[in-house]
């Protein structure tokens, strides 16, 4: 059954992104599969599966109108390069923080010839090790991390997109971590979205749909931790 899904995400996005040309996310498809190989996620299902929904939400949200909108004179070929690094970057934000890298990710353009801008993206949306630091950030600080993210559009929508497939495993996380999620998720990830919605309009219909879904989600819990029925004393992360 996971397996059929794996493939049918697969499919899906190898056949969009050869349809339409995107050079990044037919590089990215494989190099997921490859990173997350035998990695899990907390329902047990193969973790591949979570950054490739992440590009799927993206896609069948139809960026390239808004990119359309909000610039108007660009060539449709550029239009498409903005949606190719942004599939891309969803397909692999999570292998440099998850996946051992023996270049901390400059494989990534060196060997497999992603664009620069892609592993930029990545980097922004990795958390660095928590007891040391590494060459792309400092140690793990939340308003560190989340500032650097909001500077970019492409960062933001992927942030808030994996975001929202996180939230579809929420009823397996621990009291502990569901409190956790919704504390981030007021203190950063709503503000990230309202800050995004400012600096680029035409991306607000896509915004709210993301943030809608996440509070669809988490609702429940949120009125359970206001009532005092989860852990109330969390770490954020």
């Amino acid at each position: 059954m996971k397996e059929a899904s794996y493939l049918k995400l697969y499919r899906f996005i190898e056949h969009f992104a050869q349809k339409k040309g995107l050079r990044n996310t037919l590089i990215a498809l494989p190099l997921a599969v490859k990173y997350h190989s035998g990695q899990k996620r907390d329902d047990g299902e193969p973790y591949v599966m979570h950054p490739m929904r992440v590009c799927i939400t993206l896609i069948l949200l139809r960026p390239e109108l808004a990119f359309r909108e909000a610039y108007p004179r660009k060539s449709k070929k550029w239009i498409w390069k903005q949606c190719d690094i942004l599939f891309s970057t969803a397909l692999l934000h999570d292998v440099v923080e998850d996946a051992e890298l023996p270049k901390k990710g400059k494989e990534l353009v060196t060997v497999y010839q992603l664009d620069k801008e892609v592993l930029k993206n990545v980097r922004i949306l990795s958390k660095p090790p928590k007891e040391k630091k590494c060459p792309w950030s400092k140690v793990y600080n939340p308003k560190r991390y989340y500032r650097r993210i909001r500077k970019r559009l492409i960062t933001s929508l992927n942030k808030i997109a994996d975001r929202k497939d996180n939230c579809s495993t929420y009823s397996v996380f621990t009291n502990k971590r569901k409190a956790k999620y919704i504390r981030e998720n007021q203190e950063y990830i709503y503000p990230l979205g309202e800050m995004a919605k400012r600096r680029y309009p035409e991306f607000a219909g896509i915004i709210d749909i993301l943030i809608g879904m996440i509070q669809e989600k988490v609702k429940p819990y949120e009125y359970l931790l206001k009532t005092g029925n989860l852990t109330e004393r969390v770490n954020t992360c």
